[in-house]
């Protein structure tokens, strides 16, 4: 054998080895996100996080499947829904190469014996193709939010109860933050900004360097949105009014003042989508935050309302209908009504 010919087979097989090497370090990493990553809006998620959008994709729960994960063009094609996997999700949250959702297999209508196979409920991360299901956290929860390279939730253990959790993306190191069972509304300069529960309901703020909290505005509020330049928020002394505020708390204006039992803000900022709570006069409306003006959608009983860049959706209440708008202001309504793909 020739000495070129020993060398090329020497450079091929290093080749290989340093291709294989990088091929196993790469499928057991866990690619970082940038620190300010949010997985979904707040507003979806006090909604129940059932829809997220991330690069021109929608991620969501299929109630035509049973609530199993799906995947959609943002502009609704027909023809490029996927099923992602068999489990029902929700607080769903899309990074740049992961989605995180909780799952809620014992809520499903329909089970079937592949549903045996797994635990129940958890909170789970795969990757964007549907495979490689990661475990996050064994015991249930909620409010799955996931900020830069953390995931946060609220998680429940049948000895101490409900509290909130932390967790980095890959699993690795899960933290009790806080002995509440609070919602974490918004990460701004490393603080992580909630609504207290146990002792009081003020906007307050959890510094992740020190790991201290501190009573930022007081009030009792419930279900803070930070939009632009305002707080969003429901005011509990005030029959559930849905209200907004400078970041500093000042200037507080009521926006609707009739009782509400859910709301989102459009992701321009621009509409406001809310459900007014008053037995047989209950009805689905939006406001244009411009102009101040009102208008009911559909009387009624809704929720989940969720709002991706394009639409907003939202539900009945007896979950036998999802609804479809616009989101720049459009009065049209339609079903949303997804394929069931079911693959099992």
């Amino acid at each position: 054998m020739s000495t070129v010919k020993k060398v090329f087979i020497t450079l091929f097989i290093i080749t290989a080895i340093a291709l294989a090497v990088v091929l196993i370090y790469s499928s057991g990493r866990t690619y970082l996100n940038d620190d300010t990553l949010v997985g979904n809006s707040a507003g979806n998620i006090y909604n129940g996080g059932l829809f997220c959008e991330k690069d021109g994709k929608i991620y969501f729960s299929n109630d035509n499947d049973d609530g199993s994960l799906y995947v959609m063009n943002s502009n609704t094609d027909s023809d490029s829904f996927k099923k992602l996997h068999y489990d029902k999700a929700a607080y769903i949250n899309v990074d740049e190469n992961y989605i995180y959702y909780l799952r809620a297999n014992n809520t499903r209508e329909n089970s079937s014996g592949s549903i045996l196979m797994f635990n129940n409920t958890g909170i789970y991360r795969i990757n964007q193709n549907g495979k490689k299901l990661k475990l996050i956290s064994s015991n249930p929860g909620s409010h799955v939010t996931v900020f830069g390279n953390h995931v946060y939730y609220q998680n429940y253990d049948v000895d101490s109860g409900l509290f909130l959790y932390r967790n980095q993306t890959d699993g690795a190191y899960e933290r009790l933050l806080l002995n509440e069972a609070v919602i974490p509304s918004a990460l701004i300069d490393n603080k992580v900004y909630f609504v207290g529960v146990n002792e009081d309901h003020n906007i307050n703020a959890l510094d992740l360097s020190s790991f201290t909290t501190r009573s930022c505005i007081e009030g009792n509020f419930a279900y803070p949105i930070f939009s632009g330049e305002y707080i969003y928020y429901m005011d509990q002394s005030n029959n559930y009014s849905i209200n907004r505020m400078n970041k500093d708390g000042s200037d507080p204006t009521v926006l609707v003042k009739d009782r509400t039992s859910t709301y989102n803000i459009t992701n321009s900022g621009k509409y406001l989508y809310y459900q007014i709570d008053d037995m047989d006069k209950s009805k689905i409306c939006r406001m244009d935050l411009t102009t101040m003006e009102s208008e009911i959608l559909l009387d009624g009983h809704y929720k989940q309302i969720h709002v991706t860049k394009n639409y907003v959706f939202f539900k009945d209440f007896d979950n036998k209908n999802t609804y479809i708008v616009s989101a720049d202001g459009s009065s049209k309504l339609g079903t949303f009504n997804p394929p069931n793909l079911n693959e099992d």
